[in-house]
């Protein structure tokens, strides 16, 4: 089991590097620097490297690994899901514009894991227009707009 503990490990270290670098771009020191720190508390820890680091898949793996992950959404305000007043309405508040960058910052340091470029054009594509996304009017079109001038 230390191993998959080790691997997890291993990969936010890596996850928030990427992220660093993006931050770092943007101006956004601190943010960079404690992004996703949640990611190391046993909330969410044991239950991430488990889920996607051990062979084993069960309903508890899962079940766990799910309120890990409304956990890290719920305590992490560089995630949309963050800001939702009520999902059905599709009601936020306005994101305050740093966690909207290390948000995007976020989402390009996934591209950067995998090898490819991003580019803000089709983050504004995927992610902002997407049905999937619950927005204040505000940050979107704030989102819009800084994904537009990069």
């Amino acid at each position: 089991m230390f191993l998959v503990y080790w691997r997890y490990f291993l990969y936010v270290i890596d996850h928030k590097l990427n992220v660093l670098i993006e931050c770092w771009k943007e101006g956004l020191y601190i943010e960079g620097i404690v992004h996703d720190m949640s990611k190391f508390s046993p909330k969410e820890f044991a239950p991430y490297a488990r889920k996607f680091y051990s062979n084993q898949k069960n309903e508890n793996i899962e079940l766990a690994w799910r309120y890990a992950w409304l956990h890290h959404q719920n305590h992490n305000k560089h995630h949309w899901e963050y800001w939702i007043v009520n999902k059905d309405t599709k009601e936020a508040l306005p994101m305050p514009k740093k966690y909207m960058i290390e948000m995007v910052c976020d989402w390009r340091s996934f591209s950067r894991k995998w090898g490819r470029k991003v580019k803000d054009s089709n983050l504004v594509e995927r992610m902002v227009n997407s049905n999937n996304i619950i927005l204040h009017p505000d940050t979107r079109e704030e989102l819009e707009r800084f994904i537009k001038k990069k």
